[in-house]
Parts: structure tokens; C-alpha cells; sequence
């Protein structure tokens, strides 16, 4: 009789403690969110403004996703790898990533650039 007596104590606690940890981690959002509202209130800044990036990586200032590849237009190069249609050519010694007219074109083969669309480039062989 005594055991079952404690069960519902215990459960009880249990509970409760439960809520006293909601309660609290309720709390201490609220005071994060107060301090990050006080540190940008004097700024004129939104809450978030310190924490995100807004800066732009623009052309215009220097930035480019991909190098500009109209230079190899007319070049000849030499296959690194062999073309299935895509492969390697190197070209002054530098390795270039190249796709053929549709053809298979052997490693060692001696190939020109006919074509060049952003980064893609397409090889002859010659």
C-alpha cells in the first residue's frame, strides 16, 4: 500500500519539473532576444542586422564564378585524356576541360578549339 502512494508523488514531480524547464528556457529566450534588441536599438539596426551577411560578390567588383575561356578559342592543345566525348587537353601546359564535336578522340591526339560558350568548350581534332 505504501508503493502505490509514491507513484503519484513522483509522477507528479516529474511534472512539475517538467514545467519549471519549459519556464525557464522561455526565460532565457526572452532575455537573449531583449539583449540582442538593446545591442541594435542604439544603431537603428533590425535585431538580425549583426548576424547576417549582406554583402555581394559582384562582376563589376572583381568577382567571376568562372574564368573567361574565350581566349582558347583557335588554340591547339594536346589530349591529357581521351575524349569520350569529355576529357582533358593541355594547352601552353595547362589542363582544360573539353568536350568534342561528338566524335572519341585518343589520348595524345592533337585537337583545336573551335568553340567556346561560357564555360564549355568544344575541340576538333586535327
Amino acid at each position: 500500500m505504501l508503493e502505490t502512494s509514491l507513484v503519484p508523488s513522483i509522477s507528479a514531480m516529474f511534472v512539475s519539473f517538467s514545467c519549471y524547464a519549459v519556464i525557464a528556457v522561455v526565460m532565457v529566450g526572452v532575455i537573449a532576444f531583449a539583449c540582442f534588441e538593446n545591442y541594435s536599438a542604439g544603431k537603428g539596426d533590425n535585431v538580425m542586422d549583426g548576424l547576417i551577411l549582406d554583402e555581394k560578390q559582384r562582376n563589376r567588383d572583381g568577382y567571376t564564378s568562372t574564368r573567361d575561356k574565350n581566349e582558347l578559342l583557335g588554340a591547339i592543345g594536346v589530349c591529357a585524356t581521351d575524349l569520350r566525348p569529355a576529357g582533358t587537353i593541355t594547352v601552353e601546359g595547362e589542363p582544360v576541360d573539353v568536350v568534342t564535336e561528338g566524335g572519341f578522340v585518343k589520348q595524345g591526339d592533337i585537337v583545336k578549339v573551335i568553340s567556346v560558350e561560357g564555360s564549355r568548350v568544344v575541340v576538333r581534332r586535327i
